[in-house]
């Protein structure tokens, strides 16, 4: 594995390589190789642009294509490429396949981004923007910062943590919060999954059929999809507990047993177990804009029919926002109407 000097992306592959003053280049697209090669000692360049998307989710790659294709002078800085989707088992009847992986799903965004629309990024996080006259600053943890003309928010979503004993001690030692890269670790184990939305029903499925025993705790009814609930039910393989909460995590060096008790804490249990999967939501990604944009009760980021926001110039799409309908085909809808809405209002500004 190696790491483009331009984004900071992995590359898995030696196919696009540069040799300079004796050492060679991996880097993940033609576009950051000729950057390089361009001037190899200044690899960021420019940074100032029309439009910087931050994000690069379903939502923010979308926009990212659809900047490209309207000719906008556009940067893309985002923590990883994917965001949520590419921990996905398994999406159902998104355009074109009537089932994908989030993992596959996901590399044929990044490839069409990379080969044909390519834009300048760099692998890094936001962490504050201000306004400077009529740009807006951007500050991220490693780039030096960067102004641009208009913004695009697309950072998603976090998973949201249960805060009880034993749960950070214990993260990755047998608490996880992503199925798809660890699942096989536990075929044919005694497993816990705390969550009754999508995400705990389709992890308990895919666990059970890994051949674990599954325990699925929930607060109060499930509600996931009708037909996944009644897929998981009519297994009989998968013990579902309503009404209960996880409220602690134990073991030495890794997960031993989860303690679960019921809401009205008249009865607690402990399941003995090896693993146990999170999967109670998830908090919106707005600590470094909150102070610009206006927020709902969930903190997601309020905007309007075009994706604009509270602040002229700044632009929301995907799961960080209050758009009905937290789905992978929505994010990118709205991904490419807030590129849309960014270069009308950009030509507005020029006028």
């Amino acid at each position: 594995m190696f790491k483009d000097p331009v984004c900071g992306m992995e590359v898995e592959n030696e196919r696009l390589s540069f040799e300079f003053e004796g050492r060679r280049y991996f880097f993940c697209s033609r576009g950051c190789l000729e950057k390089f090669r361009n001037s190899p000692k200044e690899s960021l360049g420019k940074y100032i642009y029309d439009l910087l998307i931050i994000g690069a989710g379903p939502a923010g790659l979308t926009a990212s294509i659809y900047a490209s294709v309207l000719k906008i002078d556009t940067f893309l800085l985002t923590q990883d490429f994917g965001g949520q989707a590419v921990d996905s088992a398994g999406i159902k009847n998104y355009m074109g396949f009537d089932f994908i992986s989030g993992k596959e799903l996901v590399n044929k965004f990044e490839q069409q981004f990379l080969r044909e629309h390519y834009l300048a990024h760099r692998i890094d996080e936001a962490i504050g923007i201000k306004r400077q006259g009529e740009f807006f600053e951007i500050q991220a943890k490693e780039t030096r910062k960067m102004l641009a003309r208009a913004l695009i928010i697309a950072t998603g979503m976090k998973r949201r943590a249960l805060g009880i004993p034993g749960e950070e001690r214990l993260l990755r030692r047998g608490v996880f919060y992503n199925l798809v890269q660890d699942a096989a670790l536990f075929k044919g184990a005694d497993v816990v999954v705390a969550g009754g939305g999508n995400s705990g029903v389709q992890v308990s499925i895919e666990l059970k059929n890994l051949g674990c025993r599954v325990w699925l705790i929930s607060k109060g009814k499930l509600i996931a999809d009708a037909g996944d609930i009644e897929r998981l039910k009519s297994s009989g393989k998968v013990d579902i507990l309503e009404g209960f909460e996880v409220v602690e995590i134990r073991g030495e060096d890794k997960v031993e047993c989860a303690v679960i008790q019921a809401a009205d804490a008249s009865v607690t249990k402990e399941i003995p177990c090896k693993g146990v999967f999170i999967e109670v939501g998830f908090l919106p990604n707005t600590e470094f804009c909150r102070d610009l944009v206006g927020l709902n009760e969930k903190g997601e980021i309020k905007i309007k029919p075009d994706c604009s926001t509270g602040a002229e110039g700044i632009f929301a799409c995907g799961d960080v926002t209050d758009c009905f309908g937290k789905r992978i085909i929505i994010a990118s809808g709205e991904g490419a109407k807030a590129a849309l809405s960014a270069k009308k209002y950009l030509l507005s500004r020029k006028k």
